[in-house]
């Protein structure tokens, strides 16, 4: 007999994106859904929050203005190792996708985002 699942606490979420509409929305339509969210704009300010705290999920996007999301992935990953990445982008090419599973993400999206298979998928995360 398998134990249904519990959510102890809501799985916190940093979602890293430089768009502030899609932040409103994501951060709006995951913590409608139980989730904890936390967003930052840019690479520094989510270098600024992982040193707070950690996250059970990290939502990055590749383009963060200037800023490149795989360099931040690695940064992300040596600061907060249990947290699980997943990358976005709405440019996606294969070079890029591999070098963020290679990297250690652990799921690759496109946008624009559908926004309930997004809340599937962290669920299973």
């Amino acid at each position: 007999q398998t134990e249904p699942k519990k959510m102890a606490r809501p799985r916190s979420i940093l979602v890293i994106d430089d768009e502030d509409n899609f932040l409103t929305l994501v951060r709006w339509y995951l913590s409608q859904r139980g989730f904890e969210i936390q967003t930052a704009s840019s690479r520094d300010e989510a270098l600024d929050v992982v040193q707070e705290r950690s996250f059970d999920i990290a939502l990055l996007d590749i383009k963060l203005g200037t800023a490149d999301g795989l360099s931040l992935l690695d940064a992300l990953i040596a600061r907060s190792p249990k947290t699980k990445v997943v990358m976005m982008t709405a440019y996606p090419t294969m070079g890029t996708i591999k070098q963020a599973f290679e990297k250690g993400a652990t799921r690759y999206l496109t946008k624009p985002l559908d926004l309930q298979e997004l809340s599937d998928s962290l669920k299973t995360l």
